[in-house]
C-alpha cells in the first residue's frame, strides 16, 4: 500500500480502563489488581486519536464499569470528540441510574455472556436472571441494543 494511503491513527482503539473485576471466573486469565488509567491523560490521548482520524474507542478491562471515572470518560469523549464510544461489560453493575448517567454518551455496548441459565451461573457465579434484568436496562442506552437484546 502506498504511504499516501496510510492512516495517521488506527480506525478503532480498545482501551482497558482497569484490571479490576468483581467476578471470579475460573477460566479468566486477567490480573485483578487496581491499576487504572489517569482520566486527564486518557482524554488527551483520545482527542489526539480523534484529530488524526480514529473513528471509535471501545472500553474494556477487567470490568470497565469499575473504573472510577467510567461515566465521566464516556461523557467527555462523546462531547469532546467525534469518536464512537463503546464498551464491553459483564453487565452486573448495569441499573437504571447507571444507564441514565450514560445516555447520549455511548453508541454501543457488548455484553460478555457464557451460555444461558445454569451454564451461565456455573461459569460466572452470578444469577442469569440478574443478568437478564441488567440487559433490560441496557435497552434504553442505545437504539441498536433494543433490537439485539430481544434475542434474550
Amino acid at each position: 500500500m502506498p504511504h499516501s494511503l496510510w492512516a495517521s491513527a488506527p480506525r478503532q482503539i480498545s482501551v482497558a480502563l482497569t484490571n479490576r473485576c468483581d467476578l471470579s471466573c475460573s477460566y479468566c486469565y486477567a490480573p485483578k489488581n487496581r491499576a487504572s488509567l489517569d482520566l486527564r491523560r486518557l482524554v488527551e490521548w483520545l482527542c489526539e486519536l480523534d484529530s488524526n482520524g480514529c473513528l471509535g474507542v471501545g472500553f474494556g478491562g477487567g470490568e470497565p464499569t469499575l473504573y472510577e471515572y467510567f461515566v465521566d470518560v464516556c461523557r467527555r469523549v462523546s462531547r469532546e470528540t467525534k469518536l464512537a464510544v463503546t464498551f464491553t461489560t459483564h453487565a452486573h453493575r448495569i441499573n437504571r441510574e447507571f444507564v441514565a448517567a450514560l445516555k447520549g454518551s455511548v453508541h454501543f455496548a457488548r455484553v460478555s455472556v457464557d451460555g444461558v441459565g445454569a451454564t451461565y451461573e456455573a461459569m460466572r457465579g452470578r444469577s442469569f436472571e440478574t443478568l437478564r434484568s441488567s440487559l433490560e436496562h441496557l435497552r434504553a442506552l442505545a437504539p441498536v441494543l433494543q433490537f439485539m437484546l430481544q434475542c434474550f
